[in-house]
């Protein structure tokens, strides 16, 4: 038995699902053929009595590329347990308890027998997301990019909707707040559940991740008060809203900033930021010569301190107000930046006021630590971004590739984190999917393992058309071509899009489920998700040059299917 790939972390590995049911997870090599788990309460064999675990058969939730991962769910009577593991390798059996391995049940003879416990399934310490979130799909805008309504006074150059042949990153069109409201119709078409904006608190730049007056929309987008109606109508349309928090650095004309410039050590805000020269602020763009920390080496950034309490508070009430604004989500920039200190201390004061509130860190990596139940709800899921965008992009890869990574990809977090996971397929900050993937087939694909997946996925603006654009010169923030829209350039993709976004709410019914991938050495990629109803949701997707055959009944969504026979590029998703 190979007991190097044998793994349980008793943080990870055994954790509350809700307030009565224990998860238990156990990672093995490919080598092992069953796993058992002995549990009990810790207490039974007081009074003289020998402790005894009941058994469970374990079983095998999925597989990774180098191992496998089993787990069982747990009622425990009395809210603790008591466990250790039987890990059987053909005819060889191996038991694991906290101080390693052992042939015995009973442990080494004569020593003191060191079982794994959960200690107390307190409610307080339960991980709990709000529910809702697992049953949308996100829509994400870049607002000076997405609808221009009106041709108010502007302090600004404007540039011509949609001119792009001389565009530069700091280039304004103009998109509005008004805008976005007269499209709200459009988007709730498309299928959606949520709308999430990036920055629209006042700045000097269009993409506004260099705030400066964190109580005021900047007046180029609009008011307070139309933020107020586009929630209110939004909400009216069971959109729920979802705001842009820049909390781990400012602008440099935010009032604390500017007070530290002019009074330097003197400020009552100097420790707001991290300052670590007396000539700091001396005009150069760059802070690589370590003077002051900000976001990367952007000097038209500081960096906030968030240790400090003053600025915790601070943006907290930030924070409250735009709950009593009635958003629905607070996506937090940098997000892995922020001092974890704030961020239990925003979360307990913001769920106390509204306990469904959904809190997305943005985080590039893997991020568990943010995800414990005392900080972020869900992070922007960049592993799922780059599983999926691989096997589009890479032909060589299979779809036991795809299944590894996605596998790996759901294994990281507990199962109600899966649920609301932010998957997308592209963002603000990388190139677009469609430029990716180079294909309006790969692109739908795409699509669809992103609402037959758990979570709460994203799609950003203009996917539904096909847009493309690289990070270079923002030309993955292009303006929205609503003339396009509106001649029925984009019609046949945005039924499709539409169609698949259909599958949402399909989903839904076999969220709660299990998966079981059906994934040869070739791209054709089939994964069946069933319920307790006995139901199934069967997916395929051909990825590959060939047509492929294909078995289901109850069309729920096809593409390029001929009776049985799945053209390249196709889709077929049986629901029965």
């Amino acid at each position: 038995m190979n007991i190097h790939a044998i793994r349980h972390d008793a943080l990870t590995g055994c954790y509350a699902l809700d307030n009565n049911t224990l998860i238990v997870k156990l990672e093995t090599g490919k080598d092992v053929t069953a796993v058992n788990l002995y549990a009990n309460d810790p207490y039974v064999g007081e009074f003289g009595d020998v402790w005894r675990g009941e058994q469970y058969k374990m079983r095998r939730k999925a597989e990774l590329r180098h191992s496998l991962v089993w787990e069982i769910s747990v009622v425990p009577k009395y809210k603790r347990l008591q466990y250790y593991f039987e890990i059987i390798c053909g005819d060889e059996k191996l038991y694991l308890f906290e101080d390693g391995f052992h042939d015995s049940a009973r442990g080494k003879l004569g020593t003191i027998v060191q079982y794994f416990k959960y200690a107390w399934l307190n409610p307080a310490d339960v991980c709990v997301v709000p529910k809702w979130a697992e049953d949308i799909v996100w829509y994400q805008i870049f607002p000076d990019r997405f609808c221009r309504s009106g041709e108010g006074k502007s302090a600004l150059k404007i540039l011509p909707w949609g001119e792009e042949k001389n565009a530069k990153f700091y280039d304004f069109y103009g998109g509005n707040l008004r805008g976005i409201i007269d499209k709200l119709e459009y988007i709730k078409d498309l299928g959606v559940g949520g709308l999430y904006m990036t920055p629209i608190m006042r700045s000097d730049t269009n993409h506004r991740y260099n705030t400066y007056d964190y109580t005021l929309v900047d007046p180029e987008l609009g008011t307070n008060a139309e933020l107020k109606e586009l929630i209110d109508k939004a909400h009216g349309m069971e959109l729920k809203v979802m705001l842009d928090a820049v909390f781990n650095h400012s602008g440099r004309d935010f009032f604390a900033w500017l007070d530290v410039v002019q009074n330097g050590r003197k400020s009552k805000y100097f420790d707001w930021f991290f300052i670590n020269a007396d000539n700091f602020d001396k005009g150069r763009e760059s802070t690589k010569d370590g003077r002051y920390y900000t976001f990367s080496f952007a000097a038209y950034m500081p960096k906030l301190n968030t240790n400090n309490v003053e600025v915790m508070d601070y943006f907290i009430g930030i924070c409250k107000g735009w709950v009593e604004l009635g958003v629905d989500g607070i996506r937090f920039d940098v997000g892995n930046e922020v001092s974890h200190a704030f961020l239990k201390k925003l979360r307990l004061e913001l769920k106390r006021i509204k306990p469904d509130l959904y809190l997305l860190g943005e985080i590039w990596t893997r991020s568990l630590p943010w995800l414990l139940g005392d900080e972020y709800d869900s992070v922007m899921n960049y592993q799922f971004l780059e599983s999926v965008n691989d096997f589009m992009v890479d032909k060589t890869e299979t779809a036991r590739d795809l299944m590894y990574a996605l596998n790996e990809a759901y294994n990281i977090y507990f199962k109600q984190i899966n649920g609301v996971l932010f998957n997308m397929l592209d963002n603000h900050d990388v190139d677009r999917a469609f430029t990716r993937c180079r294909s309006v087939d790969s692109l739908l694909q795409e699509l669809t393992i992103l609402v037959t997946m758990p979570g709460s996925p994203c799609v950003y603006y203009g996917t539904e058309t096909g847009m493309e654009g690289v990070v270079a010169e923002s030309g993955n923030r292009r303006c929205m071509d609503w003339s396009g829209i509106d001649s029925g350039k984009y019609s046949d993709i945005i039924s499709e899009f539409k169609k698949i976004m259909a599958l949402k709410k399909l989903f839904a019914r076999f969220k709660e489920g299990s998966v079981e991938w059906c994934a040869d050495n070739n791209r054709i990629v089939n994964y069946v998700w069933k319920n307790a109803q006995g139901e199934c949701l069967q997916v395929y997707l051909n990825a590959s040059e060939c047509s492929a055959t294909v078995q289901g009944k109850n069309i729920a969504y096809s593409r390029l299917l001929d009776g049985n026979t799945l053209r390249p590029g196709g889709i077929a998703v049986f629901c029965g």
